[in-house]
């Protein structure tokens, strides 16, 4: 049972295998011979791309800084470690608002 619950909530599982199943369900019960489900393919390459072009730019403002160390560091008891992560976590989610605002206008 251990087994299951681990590969349930691997990575591989839930971004390559279930969007795989999802998007053949999508094929398999499209009432419109496949515009519905181009449109959701098109849509979904949209988000993929805003996220992985919002996190390269936050990466690239960070430096060497770490989130992950951050959070283990704040988690220990070290303020400044704790304010720190909170600056990252502030950044990354201005970044991926500002591109998601900035997509929007675009797509008027």
């Amino acid at each position: 049972m251990k087994r299951i619950i681990k590969h349930l909530g691997s990575r591989w599982l839930q971004f390559a295998v279930l969007p795989v199943l999802v998007m053949l369900w999508f094929v398999a019960t499209d009432p419109s011979g496949g515009a519905d489900t181009m449109l959701r393919l098109q849509l979904c390459a949209q988000a993929l791309m805003v996220t992985g072009l919002a996190y390269l730019i936050a990466k690239a403002m960070l430096g060497k800084a770490s989130s992950e160390l951050l959070y283990e560091q704040a988690l220990v008891g070290i303020t400044s470690a704790g304010l720190a992560y909170i600056g990252v976590c502030l950044l990354r989610v201005g970044v991926l608002v500002g591109l998601l605002s900035f997509f929007a206008q675009v797509q008027r």
